[in-house]
């Protein structure tokens, strides 16, 4: 032991708190282990047998377990229903119809850049240029710089004549219309088929998952019921699983034995030595070291110790 004070309360005070997270491991293990026995399924005679004991989630849990699957089983039939009424028996899907109209749109989609780079074409077809509609005449000086506007866009594709341009650009932006609403509309159509397929897979999931998960709610529900009540729950455990249930509940009291040393001496000792109250601080950790012995016993489960008399260790009563 270190001969410095401060440095010997400092080592005890490590040394405790490293046996006592060994101790809250052991009581976590003692209480999984009592979980386990107590409730080895989720199967309706299990947990009337809980019921039976006292722990009366039971019977409320038999009737919530089936209301659950009868939910999931209907919302996964209404789905696979909607599924099949949104998707029909197209062959490939929408995935594969969407895929094909961004082709076609993509494809259109370089001619009318093409056309578009020249800053006058929108006014060219507004005006109807090279069609009846075109109303300047060849005095006007702006019929000159629309001619000569034509030419360049004439120029830009590939020296095809402008009414052949017009007339392409037209059908290309009204296909581009036409293909971009229904290419809007299929993403989503899209969107809710993968939906509902994400739905359905979390419902199948939970379906056959089911027992598994409501075993776990189970003992998080007996596990808050035991550690609200360890004394009466304990004797509720007695006739279902004794040995598991004094297990835990020695566990548990070495847990709260264990560190109510720190609070009574090793912490005071720290205050007492702060103080400079050096004799106070002595004193107080000579009262610890035994106390702390006796505990270590407990410390190592694999190692041998003697017998311990589970009942007068729990419930005899406290002294002093």
């Amino acid at each position: 032991m270190a001969s410095d004070p401060r440095r010997r309360l400092d080592q005890l005070i490590d040394e405790h708190t490293e046996r006592h997270q060994r101790f809250q491991a052991n009581y976590r293990g003692k209480t999984e282990n009592l979980l386990a026995r107590l409730l080895p399924n989720i199967e309706t005679s299990t947990l009337v047998a809980l019921s039976d004991a006292g722990f009366a989630f039971g019977a409320e849990m038999i009737q919530s377990i089936e209301r659950d699957r009868h939910r999931c089983e209907a919302e996964l039939a209404a789905l696979e229903q909607s599924h099949s009424t949104e998707d029909g028996a197209r062959p490939g899907g929408v995935g594969t119809e969407l895929e094909k109209l961004e082709e076609h749109f993509v494809a259109l989609q370089p001619f009318l850049k093409k056309c578009f780079d020249h800053p006058r074409f929108d006014e060219l077809l507004l005006e109807g240029y090279s069609t009846d509609q075109y109303s300047k005449k060849i005095w006007h000086l702006s019929y000159y710089l629309d001619r000569r506007a034509a030419k360049e866009i004439e120029q830009l594709c590939d020296g095809r004549t402008f009414p052949v341009i017009r007339r392409e650009a037209i059908q290309a932006l009204e296909a581009s219309n036409v293909l971009r609403e229904r290419i809007r509309s299929l993403k989503e159509r899209k969107q809710k088929l993968a939906s509902i397929a994400g739905q359905k897979k979390k419902l199948r999931d939970r379906l056959e998952s089911h027992q598994q998960i409501w075993l776990a709610s189970a003992r998080r529900r007996l596990h808050d019921l035991l550690e609200k009540n360890p004394e009466n729950s304990l004797e509720k455990c007695l006739e279902l699983c004794a040995d598991e249930a004094y297990e835990w509940r020695l566990a548990k009291e070495l847990c709260k034995e264990h560190w109510d040393l720190k609070s009574r001496f090793l912490q005071p000792a720290r205050v007492a030595q702060d103080k400079g109250l050096k004799a106070s601080s002595c004193k107080l950790l000579q009262d610890y070291e035994p106390l702390a012995e006796a505990m270590k016993r407990f410390d190592h489960p694999t190692a041998p110790r003697e017998t311990i008399d589970w009942k007068s260790f729990i419930f005899s009563p406290e002294v002093g």
